[in-house]
C-alpha cells in the first residue's frame, strides 16, 4: 500500500510541476498592454514617448503588460521575453524592457549590456522604486510607466 502511495504520489509531481506558462505573445510595438491596464490616454503618451525615444537615441524603450505569466519565475521569464522578442540592435545588446505581470504583482526593468553605462543597476532600480512603484502599488499603471 504505501508503495502504491508512493508511485501514486511521484505521478502528481510533473503535473503539477508543468504550470501553465503563459507563451510569449507576438509583440504589437514599443507598447504592449497584453493586460489591458493602461487607459487610452496613457497608452498614446507611452507610445509617443517610446517612438520620440527610439527616434532620437536607436534605442527601443519596450513596455509590457502581462495578465499573469502562469507561475514563472518573473525575472526568467522578463529576460528570455527580452531576448525572444530581440529587443536592442544586434550585436550591440542596446534595449530596454519595462515589464509588469498584473496577478503576480511583480515588475522588472531588463536592460541590454550596451546601455548599462547609461542605465546602471543602481540608476534602474531607483527609478523603479521612486517613480513607479508607487503608482503600481496603487493600480495606476498609465502613470507608473
Amino acid at each position: 500500500m504505501v508503495l502504491l502511495s508512493a508511485i501514486f504520489l511521484l505521478c502528481l509531481i510533473p503535473i503539477s510541476a508543468v504550470k501553465a506558462e503563459r507563451p510569449f505573445p507576438k509583440p504589437k510595438g514599443l507598447v504592449n498592454d497584453f493586460a489591458n491596464v493602461i487607459s487610452p490616454a496613457y497608452l498614446q503618451k507611452l507610445t509617443a514617448v517610446t517612438g520620440a525615444l527610439f527616434q532620437k537615441t536607436g534605442i527601443p524603450v519596450v513596455v509590457v503588460t502581462m495578465p499573469d505569466i502562469g507561475g514563472a519565475e518573473y525575472n526568467d521569464y522578463a529576460n528570455r521575453l527580452y531576448r525572444a522578442w530581440g529587443i536592442g540592435k544586434k550585436g550591440e545588446d542596446k534595449g530596454v524592457l519595462i515589464f509588469v505581470t498584473v496577478k503576480e504583482r511583480k515588475m522588472r526593468i531588463e536592460t541590454g549590456y550596451g546601455v548599462e553605462g547609461i542605465l546602471p543597476d543602481g540608476l534602474v532600480g531607483e527609478i523603479r522604486d521612486r517613480y513607479m512603484t508607487p503608482y503600481l502599488k496603487q493600480d495606476k499603471f498609465g502613470e507608473g510607466f
